[in-house]
């Protein structure tokens, strides 16, 4: 009876110890949703006010397509692994992870540092 229990424990010990881990994960993978959200969203913001700026200018939405298609034509493509510009301070990669429009905080050194699109030194 004795090992019958014990066997018990152990089986249910182990349940929770997968349920800890699945919580964990869950968590872990809602918090990156999250992130994913504050990036369209920061997004969606950015390509408002660029558009009306435009738009203020008189540029057509054929100057856009023209301008995308040059673009294209120099090898640049949209790249989901990420962006990155070099730390002024230290030298290290600082990627556009935070929700603030054009600027990023370097990990290593705290430098705040501009990341405004046409600045971006390469692609991941």
């Amino acid at each position: 009876m004795r090992s019958m229990n014990r066997d018990v424990y152990h089986v249910v010990r182990r349940m929770n110890e997968a349920d800890a881990k699945d919580r964990t994960q869950n968590s872990i993978l809602a918090d990156k949703e999250d992130e994913l959200k504050t990036h369209r969203q920061k997004i969606v913001y950015m390509i408002r006010v660029l558009w009306e700026c435009l738009m203020e200018m008189g540029v057509t939405r054929e100057d856009v397509d023209r301008k995308m298609q040059e673009i294209e034509e120099r090898g640049w493509t949209i790249n989901p692994s990420g962006y990155y510009r070099m730390c002024p301070d230290c030298g290290k990669k600082v990627f556009d992870y935070t929700s603030r429009v054009f600027e990023a905080t370097c990990v290593y050194c705290g430098t705040v540092v501009p990341m405004y699109p046409g600045d971006i030194d390469q692609v991941t």
